[in-house]
């Protein structure tokens, strides 16, 4: 088959690859492993630029062995590296033993890989130490490069836009599933895919959590300060068929993937005037994201961080209210995003975890009132000599918008 792709259509170039096989590479050397077996399709793409359905083998000099099942003609096409073709899992692990000596100690990111696959490939791989290798494979990945930063930017850009189409779209009487669906569409015509992924979530995430007042700071499965009521006890998160209502605060949290990596982003809006105590805590919230964004530095300590921003929150008399009630609270102010949520780095409370140049963050930065949900929420990356920068062109401030009957799109 002749695959002619569409000038749309990104394939990762050979100049992006390489550098990170020889990063790769240089982290099996640190941790004693004489390869990485990739087997979750994020990592497969990341290594290979191909999400096909296959395994990745990256040795510690660097070199890729990419066995592609479905569709391997399309994998080579994709990706800049040589394919090979394999019929399955035990042709796999004839080809990896080749490559791997006997007695090597082989990685395996064993926090998205099942039990019943890690047994299967303990008994293909005989002769070999599978050992565990995700602290080093999600450090390593929490480094974002060039390439990659380029689409989180661009996945920025069209949260951004999104965003600023919901003063046509959010009226009193919308529901939030409807406000949530709007915006979902105005997305994936622009370019989102809809999946964002987070790394081996209970629940995985969604794009529409778009809660508002009292019922929307309902906590619930999700490590979140808080989750709404969600559609059924079979989805208990997120956007309802609650309607909006004038006075209240509607928490947008919304997050975009474009060509595989996110934007993860917050603002809050109430139709009419803002309550006093609303405004109180955004203020709080907006002078915290100040904080961070000139804290996030190149060997700053992330439990310190955490407790910069518990401060500021403390010193305002938001400190109960800051980051979920007492007792539900989560324990992070950041979170990592790229390709996945749900992984490193985090501004964590008590880690001694120190900032990287490069890494990417979601800043986390909620408020629980009995009014409803306030939340602030900007992807950053961090500078080599600071301050973090911001990949959401979009102002950080609360949006009252007039109580009266909108436009809708």
């Amino acid at each position: 088959m002749n695959w002619r792709f569409p000038a749309w259509y990104h394939l990762v170039p050979a100049e992006v690859i390489r550098p990170r096989l020889a990063r790769i590479g240089a982290m099996c050397g640190q941790e004693g492993l004489a390869g990485v077996l990739l087997t979750d399709c994020r990592d497969v793409f990341y290594a290979c630029g191909s999400a096909q359905q296959g395994v990745v083998l990256v040795d510690g000099a660097g070199q890729a062995t990419v066995l592609m099942r479905r569709h391997a003609g399309r994998a080579e096409a994709e990706s800049p590296l040589n394919v090979t073709p394999i019929s399955g899992l035990g042709q796999a692990a004839g080809l990896i033993l080749e490559r791997i000596p006997a007695g090597g100690r082989l990685g395996l990111t064993l926090d998205v890989l099942s039990a019943r696959d890690y047994v299967g490939w303990l008994g293909r791989l005989p002769g070999l130490t599978l050992v565990d290798a995700t602290r080093p494979w999600l450090e390593l990945k929490a480094v974002k490069d060039a390439w990659e930063l380029e689409r989180m930017a661009a996945a920025g850009a069209l949260a951004a836009s999104i965003y600023a189409a919901l003063p046509h779209i959010l009226r009193p009487g919308l529901t939030e599933a409807q406000a949530a669906g709007r915006m979902q569409a105005l997305a994936i015509a622009g370019g989102s895919t809809d999946v964002l992924p987070s790394r081996g979530g209970y629940h995985q995430p969604y794009s529409w959590h778009v809660t508002a007042g009292p019922e929307g700071v309902l906590p619930s499965a999700m490590d979140a300060p808080f989750s709404g009521w969600g559609l059924s006890p079979a989805f208990p998160l997120g956007s309802s068929h609650r309607p909006l209502r004038p006075g209240e605060p509607i928490d947008v949290d919304f997050g975009v993937s474009v060509e595989g990596y996110q934007s993860d982003q917050t603002r809050t809006y109430t139709l009419g005037p803002a309550p006093a105590p609303v405004r109180a805590a955004h203020d709080c919230l907006q002078e915290i994201e100040a904080a961070l964004l000139t804290g996030l530095r190149p060997g700053a300590m992330s439990g310190d961080l955490f407790a910069l921003a518990m401060g500021i929150a403390e010193r305002r008399g938001l400190g109960e209210a800051f980051l979920g009630r007492p007792g539900r609270k989560i324990r992070f102010a950041a979170h990592g995003v790229g390709q996945e949520l749900g992984a490193p780095p985090y501004i964590l409370e008590g880690s001694p975890a120190k900032v990287r140049a490069g890494e990417t963050y979601a800043l986390e930065l909620k408020m629980v009132l009995n009014e409803g949900p306030v939340g602030l929420e900007n992807t950053v990356v961090v500078t080599e000599g600071g301050p973090a920068r911001c990949l959401v062109p979009l102002a950080s401030e609360l949006f009252e918008l007039p109580a009266g009957e909108g436009s809708q799109t």
